[in-house]
Parts: C-alpha cells; structure tokens; sequence
C-alpha cells in the first residue's frame, strides 16, 4: 500500500512539472531554433528495387545517428535543415546534405504542445558517401523556452517515407522513423563532429 502511495505521488509531481514546464512554439517566436543542432537516430526499412526497376532483391532494414542544424530565414519566414551523416561504409568522415526546400512556419502546427511540422513533400538528404537517402518525414516537436530564450527540443515521428539510391545501380523505398534530441549550445563544440557545425 506504500508503496501505491509514493508511486502516486512521483506521478503528480511529475506532472506538476510537465503542466508548468513553458512550451513554446515555432510560431509564438518564429527563429527560436535558429542555429540549433539534434542528434537523431534514423531507422529505415524497406525494400530493394534493381536498376531496371522489376526486380525486387529483397528487403532490409537499419539505423544510424544523424545531426540536423536548423537554420532560420527571417525574411522568408521558413526553416531548411542542414543533415550530416557519417561515411559508415569507408569510415572517411563525415557527409552534409540539406532539405531540398524551405519549410514555411504556416506549415508548422501547433501553437503549444506538440508543434507538427508537415514538410509538404519537402525531403531531407542524407548521405553515407556512396548511398543517399531522401526522407520525408512528418514530425512534432516538444520545444521548452524561457521567455523565448530556448530551454530543451525534442524531435518525434509522425510518418516518414524513404527513397534511397543504392550507388547507382539499385534503389531503395520504404517506410522510416526519426526521433531525437537538441544538443544544448554549449555542448555543440564537444557532441557534434567539427565537420557537421
């Protein structure tokens, strides 16, 4: 019986802190996660398609971590994610892609919790230095703030479709998931990989 009572009372503290925690918003102050960088785990499943695009060679799946630094446009008012991923084939280093358009704040949704970025078939590339992979994720993001001065962020899945070319001969296509944490400013020198800041 104790022990239904301490349980109870962790989970009304617990959320006490989660209903006065500030959550901000994209919209509420637009640039707030200007310059911000996440570490993501990507998982992908799918299949393997060969070039003369008949034969299905089979299926597979994986996961990898993954950087996005987001980068705010004021005038346009929109958001492009810069991605970076490691050459985990040949071990070399480490590759940058970017989204292949501007995300519009009117597609982010959500003026508190969960604010859900809809890309609009706007996919985000990755490269491993010999395949690539374009994702099309919906995701939603938990953003804490002070007075938009940014506390925490964190990224959930939606949905997320995968096209990747297979160094040209092959492709892939499937389905993907992708969650992930903001690194706070001052952690950025020594969590994120020079070659991705």
């Amino acid at each position: 019986m104790n022990g239904m009572r301490i349980l109870g009372m962790v989970l009304a503290v617990a959320l006490m802190i989660f209903v006065m925690a500030p959550i901000a918003s994209a919209q509420q102050y637009p640039g707030i996660l200007q310059d911000q960088y996440f570490k993501v785990n990507l998982s992908v499943k799918g299949y393997t398609i060969a070039a003369d695009g008949e034969t299905v060679l089979g299926k597979g799946a994986g996961s990898l971590h993954a950087y996005l630094q987001f980068a705010y446009d004021n005038l346009a008012t929109s958001y492009s994610i810069i991605t970076c991923m490691e050459d985990d084939i040949k071990g070399n280093g480490w590759h940058k892609g970017n989204s292949s358009g501007p995300i519009s704040i009117a597609n982010i949704y959500g003026a508190t919790y969960p604010q859900v970025w809809d890309l609009q078939g706007i996919s985000l590339s990755f490269s491993d230095g010999v395949n690539s992979y374009d994702i099309y994720p919906t995701f939603y993001t938990k953003i804490t703030a002070d007075g938009g001065t940014l506390k925490n962020a964190s990224i959930s899945n939606v949905a997320c479709a995968v096209y990747a070319d297979l160094g040209g001969v092959e492709y892939g296509t499937g389905s993907c998931t992708m969650n992930g944490s903001l690194i706070l400013p001052a952690n950025v020198a020594k969590k994120v990989p020079a070659a991705c800041q």
